[in-house]
């Protein structure tokens, strides 16, 4: 796939108040809109003051001034710092979640080849993390700073992407039932593979660089579930994938020599 040929999604972030500003004083809205759009602007400071400064230095102060409300309305919402935080990792992450299961349930009732729908589920992961770069520091760099309730937070999320992955797979198996069964610790590499290159990226500034992975990163989860390479569907515009087995010995998938590995440009569209 050319680079930058996928784009996040730029619409408005999940953290996105519904009512974008609210005059002091009486506004004349019904009350539960007023909380509920108190409460995400909330969210969306904790995201924001977080990402910037981190877990520990960041203040009340600082999420309530990143929210344009009063230290009295975060009260009113959340009982500390922590309670807000992981409001606003649990609300990022069941978005995220969200945004990769439609993508690859999309694909799958459209009628798509498994592996095609693992592409467009690694591709909405992708997506959203550069759509909502604050979220993803946070998600990725700062749970482990809040304690032992978010790191249990933090388990259980990475523990849903285990499943997810492991329903995919088991699915299409039945389609494909050539293929080899896949362990546990098998589906926890292919998850985590994913995740731990995504950290370096974002921890370095470099969070556009991800898109840039989703042939690399497809690639990596299918040769670690030992998908057949005979049975890889290419997606529309886009070049046959390599088995990863034969990349380092020069080799093509059907098994003639290249003299070395493919240059990137020379397998992508």
């Amino acid at each position: 796939m050319p680079t930058g040929a996928v784009k996040a999604d730029r619409g408005a972030s999940v953290f996105a108040p519904a009512i974008p500003g609210l005059p002091s004083g009486y506004t004349g809205l019904p009350r539960e809109l007023v909380e509920a759009s108190q409460r995400q602007r909330l969210l969306h400071g904790v995201t924001t003051a977080v990402a910037q400064k981190g877990y520990g230095p960041a203040t009340i102060t600082d999420i309530t001034r990143q929210a344009g409300v009063s230290k009295k309305t975060f009260y009113e919402h959340f009982p500390d710092k922590l309670a807000c935080f992981l409001a606003a990792y649990d609300h990022g992450s069941e978005a995220l979640l969200g945004r990769v299961t439609e993508a690859s349930r999309e694909a799958f009732e459209g009628g798509l080849e498994p592996v095609e729908q693992l592409r467009r589920a690694t591709r909405a992961y992708l997506g959203f993390l550069v759509a909502e770069e604050p979220y993803a520091r946070m998600f990725f760099l700062e749970m482990l700073a809040a304690g032992p309730e978010a790191i249990t937070r933090y388990r259980r999320c990475r523990e849903s992407f285990v499943a997810s992955i492991r329903i995919w797979h088991e699915a299409a198996r039945e389609r494909h039932p050539d293929w080899p069964p896949a362990s546990e610790l098998g589906y926890e590499a292919a998850t985590g593979s994913v995740h731990e290159l995504s950290v370096g990226r974002i921890a370095t500034g470099r969070a556009a660089q991800l898109l840039d992975l989703e042939d690399e990163l497809l690639d990596l989860q299918l040769a670690i579930l030992r998908v057949p390479s005979e049975l890889w569907t290419a997606p529309v515009a886009a070049a046959p994938f390599r088995d990863l087995r034969l990349a380092g010995r020069g080799e093509r998938d059907d098994g003639a020599s290249t003299g070395g590995a493919q240059p990137r440009e020379q397998r992508e569209r």
